[in-house]
């Protein structure tokens, strides 16, 4: 049995034990077996890209040379680069398809995949699946030749300027600097330097960037867009009297946003404005898609906006497939992930982070004035989440509720309207909503809420978990 097992957002593990160069190996063979029975163009060609994690370069390099030694064109950034260029370049030069050596928000001792098809886009379930089992094949009889031949077919390639051309299609710039607002990045040590910073800077917007060098460490947090991880960013936002602060993780795909206060803003509080923005002021077309666990705000907007809502669950691979299927211009997940319905269709901290500044821009007015605002039109709805170890006892009893055909909610004074199955089991009342599911990417069982009152958000975090405690 291969240790070699997609979830939620690709293949995770931690270095030296499951995450080592043997089943790296194991894995490029499956890959170039896979696309030579999927891709369709005459000469393939796969991208292969890495982040700043320690060893990413090096298991991107081992890989494209068991591309080459299969007659499989590989194409290497000349340096770590954020995913959403990457999906563009697959695009551009119409690729098989590609893979991205990182592991997200993990810890520095984890490295992981992420595979993209032809179209830029998540591989699906259903293509990750086939990737397993053909490890499973391969791992039966597999022995690592350690004579390459000539490396004539890995290229490498710059994936910047493209990117940098299609992020100026999208972003007023020219309102963001007119606004005179000074902005702070914090690039978290990861593949979006050089990017988000130099594109504010080259529009003559002023803005301190830190955190922009490699460093595997991570300068002891984790590469992740939460409030714990962006302390030096909120004190500096402080200290230098700024109006935004903006992050990306470790490979550009999710953003975090603080505001002049220092005040880390959830992507569920911030994105239903901004999606507002977008429809009201920059004028896009079409419905909304998000994950099971983001706000019923974005509902909200999307009614009144008489726009239609598609629900998806938890991964951004279902997100981008609706996008493919159904007239939507913008994908949103609770973890701090959106993408526009655009020639990318994957998650983008980079344009996110700028859109958000753009519409600070455009109203000019504190953030804590333009959530106010909003809530004038829309219901404040707080949001909790909480994480639980997975062990035996509670994965038997997520299992049984699931099956079960009757809930006592008195405890929180709601009444049930509906139970959605989409992903784990998910309770919606009148004003608010209850979610129970199993991570995919990590041991762990979460718990997702929503009220119109922070105490009833947190009653009803307690009733879940006492569901499966």
């Amino acid at each position: 049995m291969s240790v070699i097992k997609f979830g939620t957002d690709g293949w995770r593990a931690k270095m030296g034990e499951d995450f080592s160069f043997k089943n790296v190996r194991i894995f490029a063979q499956a890959y170039v077996n896979y696309i030579k029975s999927v891709c369709r163009f005459k000469d393939p060609a796969v991208i292969v890209n890495y982040d700043t994690r320690f060893l990413s370069e090096e298991f991107a390099l081992e890989t494209a040379k068991i591309f080459s030694l299969n007659g499989i064109k590989t194409l290497i950034p000349e340096r770590d680069a954020p995913l959403a260029p990457i999906s563009l370049a697959i695009l551009e030069n119409k690729c098989c398809g590609g893979i991205n050596f990182t592991a997200s928000f993990n810890k520095p001792i984890y490295n992981g995949i992420k595979v993209f098809t032809h179209k830029g886009m998540p591989a699906l379930p259903i293509e990750t699946d086939r990737l397993e089992k053909e490890a499973v094949r391969v791992e039966q009889a597999f022995q690592f030749k350690p004579q390459y031949p000539e490396n004539e077919l890995i290229q490498n390639i710059d994936v910047k300027p493209l990117y940098m051309k299609y992020l100026e299609e999208l972003v007023d710039f020219e309102l963001i600097r007119e606004s005179g607002i000074k902005v702070v990045v914090d690039n978290l040590y990861g593949t979006s330097r050089e990017y988000l910073d130099h594109i504010l800077s080259e529009h003559e917007i002023d803005i301190t960037s830190i955190h922009n060098f490699p460093y595997s460490a991570f300068g002891g947090v984790v590469s992740s867009c939460d409030s714990e991880n962006l302390k030096d960013l909120s004190k500096l936002v402080v200290e230098q009297h700024a109006d935004i602060g903006l992050a990306t993780d470790i490979d550009g795909d999710r953003f975090g946003i603080v505001d002049s206060r220092g005040k880390f803003l959830e992507s569920n509080t911030i994105m239903p404005p901004l999606i507002e923005y977008l429809i009201k002021v920059k004028g896009m077309e079409g419905d909304i898609v998000k994950s099971i666990s983001t706000t019923n705000n974005i509902r909200k907007v999307a009614e009144y906006y008489f726009r239609k809502v598609y629900s998806t669950p938890v991964g951004f691979k279902f997100l981008a497939d609706t996008m493919q299927n159904r007239k939507v211009f913008i994908a949103v997940e609770s973890s701090n992930g959106a993408s526009l319905n655009g020639r990318i269709k994957i998650k983008d901290g980079i344009l996110f982070s700028l859109l958000i500044t753009e519409m600070f821009a455009y109203y000019q007015l504190e953030m804590d004035k333009i959530l106010q605002d909003f809530y004038i039109r829309f219901p404040h709805l707080y949001n909790r989440e909480i994480s639980l170890y997975k062990n035996q006892h509670i994965e038997e009893k997520l299992k049984k509720i699931v099956k079960k055909k009757s809930f006592d909610f008195s405890s929180a004074n709601v009444k049930l309207k509906k139970i959605d199955y989409t992903d784990g089991i998910k309770f919606n009342f009148d004003d608010s909503w209850l979610l129970i599911r199993e991570s995919g990417t990590n041991p762990l069982i979460r718990i997702y809420a929503e009220s119109t009152s922070l105490k009833g958000a947190k009653k009803l975090i307690k009733l879940g978990r006492s569901f499966i405690e």
